[in-house]
């Protein structure tokens, strides 16, 4: 194991995980999900930095400048092992960790197996339950899609472009800058069966059969949902924050699934209440 702090990368197992580490103080871990990568986070960072925290943002195993392998678990679960790996190499101890889509589903999982390393719970239009993979990725393990993607001339920013417009409430931010910063990553037919191989090691019981132990979990956390997010049911949301036992559950009316996108704003502004006792933990 080793740490290229200039690239901003860590090998563990052999792998390069890349991954953005700035400012001082408690710390905060972010964590995307699918299709995007650490880039999601750019405009919730400089807000928490300011706040008086240390945040590390990670792009996933095959994802965003983090290394593809044709032949490693992307699974959630094995995703949560290397992430908590990933953070203990960077002198993690204990602090909060703020998970997006498949991102939350991580974290969940590694409250689970680890809740001594965080104090605090964050997830945005999360992955619960049984929740994922959602339609449009679920069916991306249908053999067809092995020559649609392979194929030289297929355009994934279309489709990473409908996706995104579905995902937001605020249409002018998908812009062409974002759709070429999505799918730089998964350009060129191996990065389109990069894609594919992330998209196809989704597993639906990898959080499903897990999840009474979740709901009694016991760190403080907090949900957060874009009201109008097509993607990942809001009803979820608002159903594992009342099982939990310090759960609590926000709504931003005027967002969609992508929220650290198409609200960064207001997602920082209810995240940062919610650290603030942790300074004194």
């Amino acid at each position: 194991m080793s740490i290229d702090p200039e690239n901003g990368t860590l090998n563990l197992g052999g792998h390069r995980i890349a991954c953005t580490r700035v400012g001082r103080g408690p710390a905060v871990a972010l964590i995307h999900g699918i299709p995007t990568h650490r880039h999601l986070w750019r405009n919730v960072i400089p807000t928490l930095v300011s706040a008086g925290r240390e945040v590390i943002a990670l792009d996933l195993l095959g994802y965003g400048d983090s290394d593809k392998p044709q032949d490693a678990d992307l699974g959630i679960l094995a995703q949560a092992d290397i992430v908590a790996k990933a953070l203990r190499m960077l002198g993690w101890e204990r602090g909060a960790i703020v998970g997006h889509d498949i991102g939350g589903g991580i974290a969940q999982l590694i409250a689970l197996a680890e809740p001594e390393m965080f104090d605090r719970l964050i997830l945005v239009d999360s992955i619960v339950y049984d929740s994922f993979p959602e339609p449009g990725i679920a069916r991306l393990k249908e053999p067809v899609w092995d020559d649609i993607l392979g194929a030289p001339d297929f355009d994934l920013k279309k489709g990473l472009a409908k996706g995104l417009s579905r995902g937001m409430v605020h249409g002018e931010k998908v812009t062409s800058e974002l759709i070429d910063a999505y799918e730089r990553p998964f350009s060129g037919v191996e990065g389109r069966r990069a894609y594919l191989r992330a998209a196809r090691a989704l597993r639906t019981e990898e959080l499903a059969t897990r999840s009474d132990a979740i709901e009694r979990l016991n760190v403080p956390t907090l949900i957060i949902w874009g009201a109008k997010d097509v993607f990942q049911p809001i009803e979820l949301g608002i159903r594992l924050a009342a099982a939990l036992t310090n759960g609590r559950f926000e709504r931003i009316d005027q967002a969609g699934h992508f929220l650290p996108e198409d609200a960064p704003d207001e997602l920082a502004a209810l995240i940062l209440p919610f650290l603030a006792p942790s300074r004194g933990a």
